[in-house]
């Protein structure tokens, strides 16, 4: 790889007890400085101490525009460093040329950066517990900005009415599921498909599915948290409103399991559907347990689930579409949905209803479709699960994407 003249170079100041060491300079160097989200950075950097080689380790970081350093390496000083960047360690020496450059996959690297802007590297040496940032001053820079997302094909869901849930008579329904009532449901667009590991890698840059198996199959091992998340970074991929705001953010790793979330219901954002829109688009104006019939065996033909996925999940577009032409609404991953959960929401609600949106709090939120791992009761169109909003669920909890028509 070919790199331009050193960007900066820059002192560290590292005192010791034991012995006295002088300055050592570092060199940072990039192969360019413009990004897009997708984009891989590449950097290198070297250091040289002539008094005297030492084994320290060095590690490298992005400087935040409120200050913060955040690392490609979690060493215990949480002050400067946060825990988000696992398994990059590179031992070095005060007299070393240099290095293989590292790779940063943005914004996979970066959850922080959601900005346009320009940022900035810094590296920290460390040895017998010593360590100091080469900060404040211009280190190696770079602009980051957002790129087009990956294509997601949307379905246009017509306005009407249904009875939502299921009727008292349905085989291995659940009380939570009535009283049904006539819900009226406004004009919205739907993902086609539910959102694939490829979707999820081109708008947020990780993938940390729990079975990762391909382009083509749906992400899976997300929060509801992380869903949100992604709905804005594609919103403002596509140049629209942001649904969500989100403050107060904590991270587990790569995954939000914590956040004040308020929803802007006028913005033309992406977002998560809520439940009577979801039920409503799986329907597509049947009133059976699934939409291809109401034995298991009619379920076979429309998802994946206990008795035909072979213990995994399988590519999107492989069963029959609904009539509104949508894929996998029963099984192969559970998908989020907007919604608190209660148990008895239905019958708190008027009958006719228009365009519900949950209950104003909970401690659960809605999933609903089923999946690869469960048995055909629970790939029903009325089928309701409550899961708390930091859940991962271990492989079979995905989502898709609806937006307002404009």
């Amino acid at each position: 790889m070919r790199y331009p003249t050193t960007v900066a170079a820059f002192l560290v100041l590292i005192a010791s007890s034991a012995m006295c060491i002088a300055s050592p300079t570092i060199e940072i160097y990039t192969d360019a400085g413009s990004y897009q989200s997708g984009d891989t950075l590449e950097l290198a950097l070297s250091a040289q101490n002539d008094d005297q080689a030492m084994s320290v380790d060095v590690y490298v970081g992005i400087i935040l525009t409120d200050g913060k350093i955040w690392s490609t390496q979690w060493d215990g000083w949480r002050h400067l460093i946060e825990p988000w960047i696992a398994d990059i360690y590179v031992p070095a020496w005060f007299e070393m040329g240099r290095t293989p450059y590292w790779t940063f996959d943005l914004p996979s690297s970066a959850p922080p950066i959601e900005d346009d802007g320009d940022y900035a590297f810094a590296a920290l040496l460390t040895y017998t517990g010593t360590f100091d940032w080469v900060a404040n001053a211009s280190l190696a820079p770079f602009s980051y900005a957002h790129q087009s997302s990956t294509e997601i094909t949307m379905v246009s869901i017509p306005a009407g009415s249904f009875s939502m849930g299921s009727p008292d008579y349905e085989e291995g329904r659940w009380d939570q599921e009535g009283p049904q009532r006539t819900v009226n449901i406004s004009a919205f667009l739907m993902s086609e498909t539910e959102i694939t590991e490829k979707q999820w890698e081109d708008v947020v840059g990780w993938n940390h599915c729990y079975h990762k198996r391909g382009d083509n199959y749906p992400v899976e091992y997300v929060t509801w948290y992380d869903c949100l998340s992604f709905c804005n970074k594609l919103s403002e991929a596509d140049g629209y409103t942001n649904c969500y705001t989100m403050t107060g953010i904590v991270y587990t790793g790569s995954h939000i399991t914590s956040a004040d979330v308020t929803w802007d219901q006028d913005a033309n954002g992406y977002r998560l559907p809520t439940e009577a829109e979801w039920e409503y688009a799986c329907r597509a104006g049947t009133t059976t347990r699934f939409y291809t019939g109401d034995s298991d065996g009619d379920l076979g033909g429309a998802g994946w689930y206990m008795d035909n996925s072979g213990s995994q999940k399988h590519e999107v577009r492989q069963k029959a579409a609904n009539a509104w032409g949508l894929y996998d609404m029963h099984g192969n991953v559970y998908e989020w949905c907007w919604d608190w959960y209660s148990f008895g929401y239905y019958g708190d609600r008027p009958d006719p209803d228009s365009d519900p949106t949950g209950p104003d709090s909970g401690t659960h939120r809605i999933s609903r479709g089923g999946s690869w791992d469960y048995i055909a009761r629970y790939c029903r169109s009325a089928c309701r699960v409550n899961l708390a909003p930091d859940s991962l669920y271990y492989g079979v909890l995905g989502f898709r994407v609806v937006r307002q028509m404009s």
